[in-house]
């Protein structure tokens, strides 16, 4: 296994183990909330980055996109810079509100990442699994964690 597919699996694994971390120990819609966006942020944006900065020319080549370079560097210090300010967040205790405003950055990008992947397979003919299956997990994602978002809002 390449260390891009354990990122990748990391990525899902992380978000998957802070909504269940968040039921298991429970609490307020809130700190349900805050704990599910410090897993996913972090295990999606946080990886993301590390990917792209560190082993972006195997990630493109496992998506079937171009051999990585400057945009694909810059996006991933975006992703990186997304999950510093979602650490700072916790850190600084600036609450549901900064949360909700960085889970929704993260899944907007995470939607247009998905209609790009989507695109790349149907349009384009790039038919490989991870363009296959961002737009589906991505979908799911959105699905579950929108309401846990909702009910700390409200």
């Amino acid at each position: 296994m390449k260390i891009n597919d354990v990122l990748e699996y990391a990525r899902w694994t992380g978000a998957g183990v802070g909504i269940f971390w968040a039921n298991y120990v429970g609490g307020s819609p809130q700190e349900q909330f805050g704990t599910i966006t410090l897993w996913t942020v972090l295990a999606v944006a946080g990886l993301s980055g590390v990917e792209s900065l560190f082993f972006g020319k195997a990630a493109s080549k496992i998506s079937g996109y171009g051999g990585g370079g400057g945009y694909q560097r810059q996006s991933g210090l975006n992703n990186l810079a997304l999950a510093l300010a979602c650490i700072l967040a916790y850190a600084l205790g600036w609450g549901t509100m900064a949360q909700a405003a960085l889970m929704s950055v993260l899944l907007i990008f995470l939607i247009l990442s998905a209609a790009n992947h989507a695109y790349s397979a149907f349009r384009e003919g790039n038919r490989n699994l991870r363009n296959l299956l961002r737009p589906v997990l991505t979908a799911l994602l959105v699905v579950v964690i929108l309401p846990y978002m909702i009910a700390a809002l409200a």
